[in-house]
């Protein structure tokens, strides 16, 4: 039987054929294995990351609600990460890779304290502390929204006051030079009526043919001549100065104006008025007292006229004496002859003597109480001195003088915040960092455990608990003073009240205008006053309206001359509404972060760090936040091998493949604080 014949090349054919679609489905499966492979170790270094932020710092978030992950150098978040990964890379079978720790990159990293960072953390966790806990503002519980409604309200008065305080300040020294010229008006008018008395005795004196009586009332009345004309320079010197005081007054008053709402434009605009009222009377007054020093030479040139005409008669007398005194025998004829001779000249004399036309001040002299103007001096002085120990209730102690912050801290952030955001920070400020207290108690200490005065460091930025405080009652001093005025200023029954002070106790005077300038120093000292009283009621953990009424003011003017705040209790109502100290903290706050945060957030960081360090529960002296990471890039250079094709096939191809590979795998990690 015949054999049948086949041809071998359809075998050979055929065995490329599977040959091809083994290498396609290999190449395929391997290059599906590749990327599981990378998306394997992506989820392991993603894993690794989250791993390596669990083990943040623990006092920092305990105390300040912060997520921050502290390290030393790269090494050791190399190591770490090497030993969170290790887990992964010990499926060698199916994914043969590793990762050694110098395969750890770090091309991008944030520090807690560097740019915005600890700024965007506190505004993740603020919203859920708020959902639990709401601001509580002017004794009620607010929305983020409304509160910031009431602390941009807050803002513009804050900027109001300070604006006012300068301008009362320049006010203050222009009132002074208006005392002044007014105690020069009445130096001159003193001196004219002591220059007419003493030409009276000298008239007295001629008529009584007495020289020396004469000799010493021409001096007395040439030397006050000589006074008026000394005082006039220093009166037309303390003119000129407040013109271009209330120039400048008005320069500034312009360039405050936008910073002034209605009442405080209005309440500035009463004094300028008055002001100006003043220098338009004192034209006339002083053309009057500038035309006494010329008018005083011509006086002191006839009075030593007839002074000399006086000698030349004496001596011309006793020689004629001497003369018919040789003839005793005729003595008395002779002093009978002479008697004549006297009355005639002396009649002439007193003539001469009595035709001067006197200097004189005919405008109206304002007699200033020294005394109650002194009281009131002092009682403005107040604010020169140590006025947080007079404010202080009883029994409070002054805070340590000691220096324990740093002017300026050593951080340097920016901020980003808006508005509404820096309100957040600051609410997060009064709720994590020490403010005053009258007493502290549980609900007063925070987290941290600190007792100093952290948030009026915030604000003011001063390197002593004391002098923290103190900046912070001159703060509060300044704004209740402006509130003050400008209630007082709105209200005409309380100017009245300030116009019949002025008359009754300060200045006797005719003229209206002084009385007005006068009127408005009372009312800013009757501020000024009403202002220790309302920093006591804070500091004494009670309430104080922004804007007084009459049932809350408590200053009586009549106490104004023997003010003592301690007797200024008011009844047990007062002190129940408005606001409080943690509130004005609360605004001081938010106008200063919107200002400057990023300087806040400077000082809030050293405060964290010094905290750390020395009053928590578990201290750390070596703490720094420069070794806390907000959020850390990682590439790493991962090795593996291929595990789907023979090497010697490929080498039968004339290929020469690569036993290993390498890929390179980039993880982004930053905490998200939603903390509750």
């Amino acid at each position: 039987m015949a054999k049948k014949q086949f041809s071998a090349s359809i075998t050979v054919f055929l065995s490329l054929i599977f040959v091809l679609v083994a290498a396609l489905v290999l190449t395929i499966a391997e290059s599906a294995r590749t990327i599981s492979q990378k998306l394997y170790m992506q989820t392991a270094l993603n894993s690794a990351m989250e791993s390596l932020f669990s083990e943040f710092h623990r006092p920092l978030w305990e105390n300040y609600r912060i997520y921050a992950l502290e390290y030393r150098d790269d090494k050791l978040l190399q190591e770490e990460l090497e030993g969170f990964t290790s887990l992964y890379t010990e499926a060698k079978d199916l994914f043969p890779c590793k990762v050694e720790k110098e395969d750890f990159l770090f091309p991008n990293r944030g520090i807690l304290c560097e740019d915005h960072y600890f700024e965007e953390e506190v505004l993740e966790y603020m919203p859920a502390l708020l959902a639990k806990d709401a601001i509580e503002f002017l004794g009620e519980k607010k929305e983020d929204t409304e509160a910031l409604a009431t602390l941009e309200d807050f803002q513009k008065k804050e900027k109001e006051s300070k604006s006012i305080e300068e301008l009362q300040k320049k006010y203050s020294l222009s009132h002074r030079d208006i005392e002044a010229l007014e105690g020069l008006i009445e130096t001159i008018d003193m001196e004219c009526k002591a220059c007419a008395t003493q030409h009276k005795n000298g008239a007295k004196a001629l008529s009584a043919h007495n020289p020396g009586a004469f000799y010493s009332s021409c001096a007395g009345f040439t030397a006050g001549l000589e006074r008026i004309q000394q005082t006039v320079p220093r009166y037309q010197s303390t003119a000129d100065s407040l013109r271009e005081k209330v120039a400048q007054l008005r320069q500034h008053f312009e360039e405050e104006k936008p910073n002034l709402e209605e009442d405080g434009i209005a309440a500035i605009g009463a004094e300028l008025s008055s002001y100006d009222q003043y220098l338009d009377a004192e034209g006339s007054i002083r053309q009057n007292i500038e035309a006494l020093p010329p008018k005083c030479d011509s006086l002191k040139a006839q009075a030593e006229t007839v002074k000399q005409e006086v000698k030349d008669f004496e001596e011309w007398l006793e020689e004629e004496r001497e003369a018919r005194r040789e003839n005793e025998d005729e003595e008395d004829d002779d002093e009978e002859d002479l008697s004549q001779e006297i009355q005639d000249f002396y009649h002439s004399a007193e003539a001469e003597w009595n035709s001067f036309s006197l200097p004189a001040y005919n405008g109206q002299v304002t007699k200033i109480n020294k005394q109650n103007r002194k009281a009131l001096e002092n009682l403005r002085n107040l604010g020169k001195k140590k006025l947080l120990e007079y404010l202080l209730p009883e029994g409070v102690p002054c805070p340590s003088d000691d220096e324990k912050y740093a002017v300026p801290p050593r951080f340097s952030t920016n901020s980003k915040a808006n508005p509404l955001q820096v309100g957040l920070l600051g609410e997060y400020s009064l709720r994590y960092f020490h403010s005053y207290h009258k007493k502290d108690d549980d609900k007063s200490i925070p987290y941290s455990g600190a007792n100093g005065m952290e948030v009026e460091y915030l604000i003011h930025q001063k390197k002593s608990d004391y002098a923290n405080l103190s900046a912070q009652v001159l703060s509060l001093l300044a704004f209740r003073e402006a509130m003050n005025f400008i209630y007082i200023m709105k209200s005409p029954e309380m100017r009245e009240e300030a116009k019949a002070f002025v008359t009754a106790f300060l200045a006797v005077t005719l003229n209206p205008i002084v009385i007005e300038v006068f009127t408005l120093f009372v009312i800013g000292i009757w501020a000024f006053a009403q202002s220790l009283i309302d920093v006591r009621q804070l500091l004494d953990d009670k309430r104080v309206p922004l804007m007084h009424s009459e049932e809350s003011w408590r200053l009586s003017l009549s106490h104004l001359l023997t003010f003592n705040i301690n007797e200024e209790g008011g009844d047990e109502n007062q002190g129940k509404h408005g606001l409080s100290y943690q509130d004005y903290c609360r605004a001081f706050l938010f106008a200063s972060g919107c200002l400057s945060q990023s300087k806040v957030n400077d000082r809030m960081l050293y405060c964290i760090e010094k905290n750390i360090q020395s009053t928590v529960s578990e201290k750390e002296s070596q703490f720094q936040l420069e070794h806390c990471l907000y959020f850390l890039s990682t590439d790493a250079g991962i090795k593996s091998k291929h595990s789907l094709y023979h090497k010697g096939f490929l080498e039968s191809l004339g290929l020469r493949p690569e036993e290993h590979y390498q890929f390179t795998l980039h993880s982004d990690y930053k905490y998200k604080n939603l903390s509750h």
